[in-house]
């Protein structure tokens, strides 16, 4: 049969007088089950403070990486964007260059360099840059997880944009390249075309058939001829090298000057020859001497173009007056 009371016996230490106290069994048993309940949520409200402290360090840490992550992304957009306008005039230049150049265009450069931005790769993971730059609270970053969007901004995002970035970049340059090497080439071809007179003077016989003045019948006469004093300065029509200096059966002194391009200048009955064989000249470098050497009739210099080996007729190539 259980106990109904328990006794408490107070025994004074210096009287003899000992008190009794009755206690109810069942305020005994409420009150220790109330002790483990009390002891119980005790232990459990400190738990949940240190669980709490722990977190509020955690949320102050997710707010400075919150932080971080907004000022990145903006500099990653401010970059790309920079990136994107510095493309966009290169490439109107490039357009340009086309045209003026008449190149034909690369098929992997019909594409035009128009590339989303950042905001765009963000809004095709379903991150939104409102959704990181106005968040207000520790709940609304837990739920776009910021960890989540860094490494889906790096990877998925920043990375493939870089990425078409880069690789329109290099063919952009190639481009460039093409019309780079282009125009050297058109810059050598226009230093190659015999564009001014041979020497100053007076033109006493041009390209085409006329009545030899050594007889009486009618010759092709190759070149264009100037006449001045003897010792007027020959110049080099167009820049080219020296493929023959010196005597030649009927043109007496010879300067022969390649241009390449297959296209050579003949410089005839010169009184003194002023380069040599190999020699590098510039347009309107003086190569030789106006003379009447190898078969004249008076001091001048006979002017031939030739393309190919073939004579062809000087005066259209002649830009001066």
């Amino acid at each position: 049969m259980a106990n109904r009371f328990y006794t408490l016996m107070v025994i004074p230490e210096k009287t003899a007088k000992v008190r009794r106290i009755v206690v109810p069994a069942w305020l005994v048993r409420g009150f220790v089950i109330g002790s483990f309940f009390m002891v119980a949520l005790i232990a459990i409200m400190v738990l949940d403070y240190y669980y709490v402290i722990d977190q509020i360090d955690e949320n102050k840490q997710l707010k400075v990486e919150s932080r971080r992550l907004r000022q990145q992304v903006q500099i990653y957009r401010n970059k790309m964007e920079g990136i994107e306008k510095t493309m966009d005039r290169v490439q109107t230049f490039s357009t340009r260059l086309k045209v003026i150049t008449n190149i034909e265009e690369r098929d992997s450069l019909v594409q035009k360099l128009n590339q989303s931005t950042l905001p765009d790769a963000m809004a095709n993971l379903g991150v939104k840059p409102e959704s990181v730059t106005n968040a207000s609270s520790f709940s609304q970053l837990a739920e776009s997880s910021v960890e989540e969007i860094l490494l889906k901004s790096d990877e998925r995002g920043l990375e493939d944009q870089l990425g078409k970035l880069q690789e329109n970049t290099l063919l952009l340059e190639q481009n460039l390249q093409d019309l780079y090497e282009l125009l050297i080439d058109q810059k050598a071809f226009l230093s190659a075309l015999p564009t001014r007179r041979p020497a100053v003077g007076y033109p006493t016989s041009g390209f085409g058939v006329r009545r030899s003045p050594y007889g009486d019948r009618d010759k092709m006469h190759e070149g264009l001829d100037v006449a001045n004093m003897s010792g007027t300065p020959i110049k080099a029509t167009a820049n080219g090298s020296i493929k023959h200096a010196g005597l030649k059966p009927g043109y007496g002194k010879l300067v022969v000057v390649d241009h390449g391009y297959g296209m050579e200048t003949w410089y005839g009955h010169a009184s003194k020859v002023l380069v040599k064989l190999g020699q590098k000249v510039k347009r309107g470098e003086s190569i030789g001497l106006i003379g009447n050497s190898g078969r004249s009739t008076g001091p001048h210099v006979h002017y031939e173009v030739r393309v190919n080996g073939i004579p062809v007729d000087p005066l259209p190539y002649i830009l001066e007056n």
